[in-house]
């Protein structure tokens, strides 16, 4: 594979890059480059210096296990306490992650031009710095410190050395930025997946832990707009870092962006139903063809109700203008016809009263503010409710419709609601229109029968 800026691509592990060693690495060869570094580059950090070389001088003749030994030792030391001890549904932060941090930490430690020793200590607190997952959830620093610092104890590492390894695991888990390079270091490589082809393959395992440990379900949307955010808001505080990733994490930008819009439409046609073809766009237009068309029969039946009662009235009202009249009916003995025909009369008048009520369009709108129109409380599409704000106003709402389909068929439904809520009104007035014509009817036969048989 090519090299980017100094820094190889990252293809073995340490269990097996350990084969392909042969010369051992002590830790006091080359303390004096070490020290001089540290003095020219950091002096701010001379006192943590002077206890990192009393550590190391602890003894003329002691030096560290060879480096590679170390590694492959606590290698194999985090991969089975993991396997016994870290929980079912850990399938991001196991031992892959692990030793995918150990890795790029040690190439990036190198490209950076850090010595051997400080190159172990960056490899350790990768493979140490999310264990605690396994004994400590809640606590994940602490619990990988002390796993991390009782494997280094066994092996009889300098203290300094632990102190080290064990600083740079907090400072993964913590909310304070980085303090110097070896923090840098191994932040980089913690965060150095949003920069690789194997992002989207490692952020669905990270998907899957977060769903099984907090035991909730992630929207495609959701889950992407937060992959967008962790994209877009980490970044790189190591110019090596920056070199080997920084291409592909663009690259993954857009990619993510994509992914973004396409699960915005796939929730879109889920919370609108347009998975389902055409049937919720046939549902809004038959439901409202329908309710036209009720609309249109009520009229139709409060038409026949008036023209009936109207054409009653009219009659009477006729034979009254042509000289019937109270006292001509008592004088020539027809007053028993008297009380049916008033009887008729107010029946025809209550029942055109009532079918003019159910026919009478209603123009005014509901009663509503501006906080109504922006939280999508009222409908819109209603004439007497659009009516009631400027031109601009309307075309603005219309435009955020269009864009918007679960706001689109949230306007549509209560659109329909309103117009069966309309349609209600009209049928029970229409209802009341047809009793009253019909029990009026009835009764003023029988007065009238009963006039003629008493």
């Amino acid at each position: 594979a090519p090299e980017v800026s100094g820094l190889p691509c990252i293809r073995s592990s340490p269990l097996r890059r350990s084969q392909q060693r042969s010369a051992p690495l002590a830790f006091c060869n080359s303390l004096s480059q070490m020290l001089l570094y540290v003095r020219t580059h950091e002096p701010a950090r001379e006192e943590h210096t002077q206890t990192l070389t009393a550590g190391f001088n602890h003894s003329n003749t002691a030096t560290m296990p060879y480096a590679t030994d170390m590694i492959d030792q606590a290698a194999q030391y985090v991969q089975a306490y993991l396997l016994d001890a870290l929980p079912m549904g850990r399938y991001y932060h196991n031992f892959e992650h692990a030793e995918e941090i150990a890795e790029v930490g040690q190439q990036l430690a190198r490209a950076a031009g850090r010595s051997d020793e400080q190159i172990l200590i960056v490899q350790l607190a990768g493979l140490f710095h999310d264990a605690g997952y396994a004994s400590h959830p809640d606590r994940v620093a602490e619990g990988s410190v002390q796993l991390a610092t009782k494997f280094l104890e066994s092996h009889g590492t300098p203290g300094a050395v632990i102190d080290e390894v064990a600083r740079l695991i907090r400072s993964v888990h913590a909310d304070d930025p980085p303090q110097d390079d070896l923090e840098r270091i191994l932040h980089d490589a913690n965060i150095s997946f949003i920069g690789r082809k194997r992002f989207f393959r490692r952020s669905k395992l990270l998907r899957l832990e977060r769903e099984h440990m907090e035991e909730r379900k992630f929207t495609s949307y959701a889950w992407n707009q937060y992959l967008l955010e962790l994209l877009t808001t980490r970044r790189f505080m190591t110019p090596w870092a920056q070199n080997r990733f920084a291409s592909r994490l663009g690259k993954n930008i857009v990619q993510q962006r994509q992914n973004l819009r396409k699960a915005h439409e796939r929730t879109t046609r889920k919370q609108t139903g347009k998975d389902f073809g055409r049937g919720v766009d046939t549902l809004y237009r038959v439901t409202l063809r329908n309710h036209i068309n009720l609309s249109r029969i009520a009229d139709g039946k409060a038409n026949i109700i008036i023209s009936i009662n109207t054409l009653v009235l009219s009659i009477i009202l006729a034979a009254g203008a042509a000289g019937f009249s109270f006292e001509q009916a008592v004088a020539e003995g027809h007053s028993k016809f008297f009380l049916p025909v008033i009887m008729l009369m107010l029946t025809a008048l209550l029942a055109i009263v009532f079918a003019v009520l159910s026919a009478t369009p209603k123009v005014s709108g509901e009663t509503f503010d501006e906080d109504d129109i922006k939280q999508h409380k009222v409908s819109m599409l209603f004439f007497g409710n659009f009516l009631q704000i400027d031109k601009p106003e309307f075309v603005q709402h219309l435009r955020e419709l269009k864009k918007d389909q679960e706001l689109l068929y949230d306007d549509l439904s209560r659109d329909l609601y309103n117009l069966g809520m309309v349609l209600r009104k009209k049928y029970r007035l229409l209802a009341i229109s047809y009793r009253v014509f019909l029990g009026g009817l009835v009764l003023s036969i029988l007065t009238l029968l009963v006039s003629l048989f008493i």
